[in-house]
């Protein structure tokens, strides 16, 4: 009768100790906190990138969207630290609602890693920033338009004025255009980062100048409406088109030789790449307040098949994580501001 308690017992403390032990490793799952600035594509591309990674890696995402409101992403960060979360990455709406996003998460004692919108006074409060030096990301976009087409006139559609990043791009893409003293910018005119306003400023440049044989457009969504622009006015032949991102339709373009080059920033290495970084800040395995170089390729129809894709497989990202985490560099003054 004691040898059967004394077995009921020790049944029981194993039973008890093996709940335990899924308990405690349910309580010890890592959980991060994915903010983007808005549901646009390439912040659910950088999104999915990351949760597919996530799970890989036996991590829990929750995954929030700010809507380009500073109070909303916030209330998010705020959301992040209440319900426990391990850690923060994020894609910031500004600069002002960054530096209110990176000063919650470190009275908190919470990791938050940023994506883009550098700025060197947070860095020491963050777990790691990664960002593009915006003039140096757009300046081999013009050396390639300087060693490709002879002489003429060249054309620049920017984004968004005021914030500093369309500007950058086109002095980066200007200085680079300079090795061929043969090619003139003639116009530069935003058209806000909007498709159908490109299509229109396309419309309205080769009206003024029928002749032009060259047009940076800094991303390709503005692209598409560009092509559209100059496959209506007989044009597409005439001109070589640059621009940047590296999105899926860009690449489409490339295939089909409506875009000749462009310089990529994917979001999903790049998400995939702060998400390991973050965790290893998390796991004391890397130290934090870093600034590290988010990854770009440059792409033509020559190596399509070799790019980090936006919208990478599950097996691509796979592969990812096996790859170095990328090394700190010495961080560059303000990029742009927000």
């Amino acid at each position: 009768m004691l040898r059967k308690l004394l077995l009921m017992l020790l049944i029981c403390t194993i039973i008890i100790v093996g709940l335990g032990g899924i308990v405690l490793a349910e309580e010890n799952e890592i959980e991060i906190a994915f903010i983007r600035a808005t549901g646009e594509p390439y912040y659910q591309y950088g999104s999915q990138a990351a949760e597919v990674a996530a799970k890989k890696l036996g991590v829990k995402m929750v995954v929030y969207t700010s809507n380009l409101d500073s109070a909303q992403e916030l209330a998010n960060v705020q959301d992040a630290i209440a319900r426990g979360c391990d850690g923060i990455l994020i894609y910031a709406v500004s600069l002002s609602s960054e530096r209110a996003a990176v000063d919650t998460a470190s009275k908190a004692k919470v990791p938050i890693f940023i994506q883009g919108g550098y700025h060197p006074d947070l860095l020491p409060l963050s777990a790691g920033f990664m960002d593009n030096s915006l003039k140096e990301f757009s300046k081999p976009l013009g050396i390639w338009m300087a060693e490709n087409v002879e002489k003429g006139k060249v054309a620049i559609i920017e984004g968004t004025l005021g914030r500093g990043d369309a500007e950058a791009y086109t002095e980066g893409f200007k200085e680079g255009l300079k090795q061929n003293p043969n090619l003139e910018v003639v116009t530069t005119i935003s058209a806000e980062w909007n498709r159908q306003k490109a299509y229109e400023a396309a419309t309205n440049i080769i009206t003024a100048h029928p002749d032009l044989v060259g047009l940076f457009v800094q991303n390709e969504d503005m692209t598409v409406g560009v092509v559209s622009a100059l496959e209506r006015l007989g044009k597409l032949e005439q001109i070589k088109i640059v621009s940047q991102n590296g999105a899926p339709y860009g690449l489409d373009l490339i295939r089909e030789g409506k875009l000749q080059y462009t310089n990529a920033n994917p979001p999903s290495i790049a998400s995939v790449m702060a998400l390991r970084l973050l965790l290893g800040v998390i796991k004391g395995e890397v130290e934090p307040g870093h600034f590290y170089w988010a990854p770009t390729q440059l792409i033509n129809k020559d190596n399509l098949n070799v790019t980090y894709r936006w919208d990478a497989s599950e097996e691509e990202i796979e592969q990812w994580l096996t790859l170095p985490l990328p090394e700190p560099v010495i961080p560059p003054p303000v990029l742009f501001t927000l």
